[in-house]
């Protein structure tokens, strides 16, 4: 290897561990301004709750705030790492994909928050109906802070990252990784995953995951829609600029 391939190499790490250092201070502070968040959050999450929460201990308060705060702080860093991960690789890309690129950075953040707001206001109260209708007639059901707080983030996180699916399709179809005709060829592949992670996220209901099943299903499709627009694009600037050349 020559000098200058280890002087690149260098500094590629090099940019490589500021810029990882400068998102993790970015989410140590937004997590600190997390935890001054605590008492709208829990307004906001109890507020489907006919009964009070229960805390077990003073290790669930803490944990209540390290999980609200940690929540904000990856919510509020998303965009902000996706910016560095491009800029990062910036230098490697063509000028079409740079504009492109900012059109991503805030599909990122707004499909993520979509995603929460979906679970937390239509599918976590569903499927939280669904449980405590189940149980009414055993036993008597009182939530901990604990276990409400881990179920409503087992519901709405994941989905937060699945909304994610248009943005990641539209990215790699704009570099020539992913094609609508491969996506539509392995389709019934892709229904069983998503039948699959339906089936993880809720009970054992056919209701619960037939209601998680087909937002999931139609993000797929509109996942398929959005690499057809993208590749009909890609393809007309390609006649336009071979026309004028």
């Amino acid at each position: 290897m020559t000098d200058s391939k280890q002087l690149s190499l260098v500094g590629h790490l090099a940019e490589f561990r500021s810029r990882l250092i400068v998102s993790l201070i970015w989410f140590v502070l937004w997590f600190c301004l997390g935890i001054f968040l605590v008492d709208p959050f829990y307004h906001l999450v109890t507020q489907f709750l006919d009964q009070p929460l229960l805390a077990l201990g003073p290790n669930e308060i803490l944990w209540l705030y390290v999980k609200v705060a940690s929540l904000v702080a990856l919510s509020a860093s998303l965009p902000f790492v996706t910016y560095q991960i491009w800029a990062y690789v910036k230098p490697a890309l063509k000028q079409e994909e740079l504009r492109a690129i900012y059109w991503y950075l805030p599909a990122v953040f707004l499909c993520f928050i979509m995603g929460l707001a979906f679970g937390f206001y239509l599918v976590a109260p569903a499927l939280l109906q669904v449980l405590l209708n189940w149980s009414q007639e055993l036993f008597e059901t009182r939530l901990t802070v604990g276990n409400y707080l881990d179920f409503i983030f087992g519901v709405t996180l994941p989905l937060g990252f699945l909304f994610e699916m248009p943005f990641l399709v539209a990215f790699l179809t704009h570099i020539g990784l992913l094609s609508p005709k491969w996506l539509s060829a392995y389709r019934r592949y892709a229904y069983f995953v998503l039948l699959v992670l339906a089936v993880v996220l809720t009970p054992a209901d056919f209701v619960s995951d037939l209601a998680m099943l087909v937002p999931l299903v139609g993000l797929y499709e509109i996942s398929i829609l959005i690499s057809h627009w993208i590749l009909y694009r890609k393809r007309r600037g390609g006649k336009q600029d071979g026309i004028t050349s």
